[in-house]
């Protein structure tokens, strides 16, 4: 009967994932805060008195952390370029597919831009664990979602990077099914590599971390439920295909009416310049020509006129 329930909550919250990911999100951030030790103790697994988070200064820990950045960020952009490439040259097919272009062009605005770096970060002025006091900074320690008045200018909540390695996990929606677990196990070792790397480097608790992937979780399946089911006609890959056509076509027509605009202004301007030059040198022909005479006439009247007796 226990394994009964269990499994019909387990239907139930699978059948919603936005109501999923919010209670998860709200349950870990209501632990978090009402426990802090759990931050502390964790983070004490990485500092050493004295020394402070030796992780910080492995040059393999830092290489990886470049690398887990610039995996992340290298999805968005290619994205944008593939649609960019489209708008150019709106007779050819897209590279990928435009909604899932979309999709993710969103949820990493949204989420890790957006949500994160821009409200959270912004308000919340949480001292990282490498200045709390705990851990030999100067500010005190904060729970999470207090808005603090100190830590302003190094503000640990939420986690940035967390969040947009976590933009990486709906890439299981968009391969074959039989996939999907291995997509999603490799990039969740991906983003808990990256998560506990922060952690370890005394930059990022880990509330910070796991909120950070939550919000980005809810605000993924919002998006996905626009894309792929209240609007799913409207942003299918035909109808945003023929759109980007449209836009890419009139685009085109704008530069060419801007090109022919400019050609036809260049060509006036040397016109101009040409007329003008011609009218300076038929001035100079005749100033050139009035001094001539001048000084011929000059000499016809020396030669002309006799000279004095001495």
């Amino acid at each position: 009967m226990e394994r009964t329930i269990h499994l019909r909550t387990y239907e139930r919250l699978k059948n919603y994932p936005i109501t999923s990911f919010c209670l998860l999100t709200a349950v870990l951030s209501l632990l978090f805060y009402a426990v802090p030790e759990i931050d502390k103790g964790f983070t004490h697994l990485f500092y050493e008195p004295g020394i402070g988070f030796p992780a910080a200064k492995k040059s393999a820990l830092i290489d990886f952390r470049n690398l887990a950045s610039n995996l992340s960020i290298a999805l968005p952009i290619t994205l944008v370029l593939a649609l960019g490439l489209k708008l150019l040259y709106p007779s050819k097919p897209c590279l990928c597919s435009p909604r899932m272009s979309l999709y993710f062009i969103s949820l990493f605005l949204i989420g890790p831009s957006l949500i994160v770096n821009g409200a959270l970060k912004s308000f919340w002025g949480r001292p990282r664990p490498v200045s709390v006091i705990d851990f030999g900074g100067v500010w005190p320690f904060s729970e999470a979602w207090v808005i603090a008045d100190h830590g302003w200018f190094n503000r640990s909540f939420s986690s940035g990077e967390a969040a947009t390695v976590a933009c990486l996990l709906p890439l299981a929606l968009f391969v074959p099914r039989a996939w999907r677990v291995q997509v999603v196990t490799l990039v969740g070792l991906l983003v808990a590599a990256t998560s506990l790397n922060r952690i370890a480097f005394g930059a990022h608790f880990l509330s910070d971390v796991t909120i950070s992937i939550g919000i980005v979780l809810v605000v993924a399946a919002v998006l996905h439920r626009i894309f792929f089911v209240t609007h799913a006609e409207a942003l299918s890959d035909e109808a945003l295909e023929r759109r980007l056509t449209r836009i890419g076509r009139d685009w085109a027509g704008r530069r060419a009416a801007l090109r022919a605009r400019s050609g036809r202004m260049v060509t006036d301007g040397v016109n101009a310049l040409a007329r003008f030059g011609r009218a300076q040198l038929r001035r100079a022909r005749a100033a050139a020509a009035m001094a001539s005479a001048f000084i011929a006439a000059r000499r016809e009247v020396g030669r002309r006129t006799p000279l004095s007796p001495q």
